[in-house]
């Protein structure tokens, strides 16, 4: 396993955003970018708090039973959540990239050992503030727990749309429903679609919908078939988001 790269985390420069974690700039596709929603003036000082640590695509990060001693937040890259069970299956629960909190549901205190790993999904930098400094920092900076506070609530929403989707559908709706909230969480567009920006595999997407990776392959092979999205080996691109929403509420 490659080795860490650990050092103290530089200022950040000065964007000019306003300092508001509600700002308009900060929020994109039911993502806040944590670090941007810190008011400028207080970000620097925020930062200088906090260790960097760069890992690299493939490595896991830490790992689910793992003791907590800080929070995290993404420097840059992306990495997801994997859950393991206790009848030895395991499964992505969650994707994360620049900006986003790790760990934050862990601030009440009543738990302290990590409830999922976390792996990387490419490069990733990822910050580390020790509990001490993040209390001493919200009692500084209010507007720091305001940034919490609203990243946590699109969390909420997103774990709210994920549950709906595996409670009320079926199995084929599922595939269509994750891949069109993936699309808004991840998107990038090109001339053949809206492309979900994340190297992910029929297993792991599979795991997320709560199928196999073999149903999800056939999936994703029949919708290919029905012009709604083009499955590469290292990208799914919608190419009717209309059309596969329809699908997903009709079928």
């Amino acid at each position: 396993m490659p080795k860490t790269h650990l050092q103290r985390v530089p200022p950040a420069p000065d964007d000019g955003r306003k300092p508001d974690a509600r700002a308009g700039a900060t929020l994109a596709h039911g993502h806040l970018d944590f670090i941007g929603a810190i008011p400028a003036e207080y970000r620097n000082a925020v930062l200088e708090q906090c260790t960097v640590k760069s890992y690299r695509k493939g490595e896991i990060i830490w790992s689910q039973g793992d003791a907590v001693h800080a929070l995290a937040f993404v420097a840059s890259g992306k990495v997801f959540s994997l859950f393991h069970g206790a009848n030895g299956r395991s499964g992505a629960v969650n994707f994360w990239s620049s900006g986003d909190i790790l760990g934050a549901e862990l601030i009440s205190g009543e738990v302290n050992t990590r409830q999922t790993s976390l792996k990387c999904l490419d490069d990733a930098t990822i910050y580390y503030l020790e509990w001490p400094k993040f209390q001493a920092i919200v009692k500084r900076f209010p507007e720091v727990a305001y940034a919490v506070i609203t990243a946590l609530s699109i969390r909420l929403r997103w774990a709210i749309r994920l549950v709906h989707i595996l409670q009320t559908q079926t199995a084929f709706n599922r595939v269509g429903s994750v891949l069109l909230a993936l699309a808004e969480r991840f998107p990038v567009e090109t001339p053949a679609g809206t492309a979900i920006d994340l190297d992910i595999t029929h297993e792991d997407l599979g795991a997320i919908v709560g199928v196999s990776r073999q149903f999800m392959t056939v999936t994703l092979h029949e919708l290919e078939n029905r012009g709604l999205l083009i499955n590469s080996r290292k990208r799914i691109t919608l190419t009717d988001l209309a059309r596969l929403r329809d699908l997903t509420q009709s079928h």
